[in-house]
Order: structure tokens, then sequence, then C-alpha cells
């Protein structure tokens, strides 16, 4: 392997002072475009890596972004870091990933440290509603997947409302008119919107919200369980289920399963956010899908405009579009 070489190898190799050297890596003027030209090309020849100590103590910036999580299960936030990641490396930024397992605590706690305190921006997943803070470190601070309600913060997310809206609407064209959903706490806007689009499917169409039906908790694979084996056991059970993410799509599955009925037949399943589960299961599951890949690539581009820009954006939003994805989970009744 290439012995990597120091600041102090190439102003060696050239016979220029370290801080000339130091000067063109970090982007500053006062150097001659030849001048930064050799420097780049012995840079390159000598396998020079440029220190981020070195770059935040001239820039005082470290070029690392923090990207904090509840989890890397969840196909979601894997995809969503994937492509956050690659946006960044694109653009010159090295990322850290914090996992926060869904604790508000954990992500305090990770944002009072000494490393949460050094990168240059955040870009969260936040595990809590108390959106205000995770601005007290007065760092950049991207939401993906949350919205910033007011707080100032800049955010990346789906039309939630839309796509529990189309989720139900398909359902009401089957022929569906006992139809339930089972969601994540209402407090966090993603679940909540995904409720309220539901609903308004169901007014729209003239039908009955019928409270039994909403089944609203947890967002783990245990509640998402717990949920639809309770509401194919009422004593009249939904004839479709609308599971408003992809752990409880995954969950619903399973209690259906274990309750001996037939997906797509005996019950129909409309999830939320597609993925490889939904695509190979048999009967494969309808889905809302959304553009998971774009959350990350443009959570990462907001926040690098928010280091780099003179005038940084403040409370933007940028809310990306859904759509259904018709297979074999829903049965036409009548």
């Amino acid at each position: 392997m290439k012995k990597t070489a120091t600041i102090k190898d190439v102003a060696k190799e050239l016979g220029i002072s370290v801080s000339t050297v130091s000067r063109v890596m970090n982007g500053l003027d006062r150097v001659s475009p030849a001048m930064r030209k050799k420097v780049l090309d012995t840079a390159r020849r000598l396998n020079y890596v440029p220190s981020l100590a070195a770059v935040s103590v001239v820039k005082k910036q470290t070029k690392l972004l923090a990207a904090l999580l509840p989890d890397l299960t969840t196909p979601l936030y894997a995809s969503i870091l994937e492509a956050f990641e690659e946006a960044a490396r694109i653009r010159g930024y090295h990322t850290l990933t914090v996992l926060s397992h869904g604790s508000h605590e954990e992500e305090m706690r990770f944002l009072d440290s000494m490393v949460g305190r050094s990168v240059d921006g955040l870009a969260i997943i936040p595990a809590s509603p108390a959106f205000s803070d995770y601005t007290v470190s007065l760092k950049p601070v991207v939401f993906i997947e949350r919205p910033g309600n007011g707080d100032g913060v800049d955010s990346v997310v789906v039309d939630n409302f839309r796509g529990a809206y189309l989720a139900a609407e398909h359902l009401i064209s089957r022929g569906h008119t006992k139809i339930a959903i089972i969601a994540s706490e209402r407090e966090f806007s993603s679940g909540h919107d995904r409720v309220l689009g539901f609903e308004q499917a169901l007014r729209i169409k003239n039908l009955r919200i019928r409270p039994q039906y909403i089944c609203v908790g947890g967002g783990t694979e245990k509640d998402g369980y717990a949920g639809a084996f309770r509401l194919m056991n009422l004593d009249d059970p939904p004839t479709a289920i609308f599971a408003a993410s992809e752990p409880l799509c995954r969950a619903a599955v399973a209690a259906i399963h274990d309750l001996k009925l037939r997906l797509g037949k005996d019950v129909s399943l409309v999830g939320f956010g597609d993925s490889d589960f939904a695509r190979t299961y048999s009967p494969a599951i309808t889905v809302v899908s959304r553009a998971t890949g774009d959350m990350g690539k443009i959570g990462a581009n907001m926040l690098i405009e928010k280091l780099t820009s003179l005038s940084p954006s403040v409370g933007q939003q940028v809310s990306l579009s859904v759509r259904l994805i018709i297979r074999e989970s829903v049965w036409t009744l009548g």
C-alpha cells in the first residue's frame, strides 16, 4: 500500500512553505493558479490526504457531518443513510453515523458530547417530538422524514397525507368498506398525517370511521403484530388493513399468517414503504412507495448548503411525492 504523505512532504518536494500548501488545500486565496496546480498535482502524486484536524484549525470546519438515526435494521433508514453518505462524499464531506435506538436521551447525550459539538452539522431522524431540543447545540440541523414544525429547522419529508389517502382510496375502489389502519403514535407528524389522510379518504367516500378500526400505538413490529391480531379478532373484523409503515406491514402479515387467514382473500392489505419483503412475499404486497434515496440525498445537500451559503435557508421544507404500487394483496369484493 502506498504510504500517505504529510503536508510537510508536499512542501519539501516543492521547496515551498507549509503555509502555502495549507492555503491551497483549504481553498484559501493568496496563491497563484500556477502554484495551486503544482501543489495539487504533487499532493496527488505523493498520496497526500488532508487531516480533518488541520482543516478544522484553518477553516473552523471539520468537513464532518453526523447522521443521527434510530436504527439501521429498518430498510427506510438504511436507504436514507446510504444516499446521505454518497451525496456528502461527492461534495467533500465525511459522515459519522450515530444510532439513537429510538432514545431521545441518547440523542441529547451525543449532542452534548465532544464529538457532537465538533461536527459541522447534523441530519437527524428525531426520536422525539421535542424538536427545539435539537437546535440547542447551535449547529446547522436538517430533519429527515420529520417536518421541522416551525422551529426554523430545514426538513425533507414525503407526502404522508397523500400516501395514506391513496392507500385507503385504493381499498375503497376494490369494494372494501370495513377498513382498518395500524399506525405509529400520532405525536409524530408522519404517523399523524397518515391517519389524517386515511380518514379523509373515508369521509370523501362517505364511509363511517369506526374507532375500533383505528389502531394507533408504537411503531415496532411487536406493536404491529398486536394491532393486527386484535383487529382480526374483533366480532366484526375489517376486510382490509392499511399498515402505515414497513415494520407494521411485516408484522401485520405475520399476524394474518398465524391466524390462519389468507392474505388477499380473507383480508386485504396495503403497506406504506416498498421493500424486498413486499416485493417477494406471496402474494406480493400493494404499497405506497416513496423515494427514500432522494430523502437522503436532498437532506445532505440541504445541510451542506446551510454550511456554505452566505444566506442559508431557515425552516425550508421539501416534500417528496409518493405513488401507489398495485400488487396482489388486495382482493376485490362484490
